[in-house]
């Protein structure tokens, strides 16, 4: 981590040696796409998921999976960072149907993904199902 740059930029963390694991629609190594444009740049990020804070979800979820599997973290310098970060994700929902398994999308990222690839227009309905198909969580916007 202490070769990773202090300037802002995109990171891919991804299986090492380009392991690849099926996806909703073929293969792939990548586990997240994420960016930072904050003061500490991509050193910074990086030590976050080394040690991450109690409300830090993303980052223990990352922190967890790399005690189990080998990762590898992939990064390009840029600085408009937020830009290309989305529009990387925009083309892996395309190629896979999905997200990269650790990115867990917000509501807004889901809509635009969605719109910007298949057209959607008007309400975006999310359902979370247990096992047996019952509703568990349903979000409408």
């Amino acid at each position: 981590m202490k070769s990773a740059p202090k300037q802002y930029g995109i990171y891919i963390f991804r299986m090492a040696q380009c392991k690849r694991f099926g996806r909703l629609k073929g293969e792939s190594d990548i586990l997240y796409i994420g960016s930072t444009e904050g003061k500490h740049g991509l050193r910074g990020r990086f030590q976050q998921y080394l040690r991450p804070g109690p409300t830090q979800w993303t980052n223990k979820r990352i922190h967890e999976m790399a005690k189990k599997y080998d990762m590898e973290i992939a990064w390009c310098l840029c600085g408009e960072a937020s830009t290309l970060e989305h529009q990387l994700l925009h083309r892996y929902f395309e190629d896979h149907d999905e997200l990269p398994p650790l990115n867990h999308a917000s509501k807004m990222l889901l809509k635009k993904l969605l719109t910007g690839t298949v057209g959607l227009k008007g309400t975006l309905i999310l359902e979370h199902r247990d096992k047996d198909g019952n509703l568990i969580k349903r979000i409408e916007g």
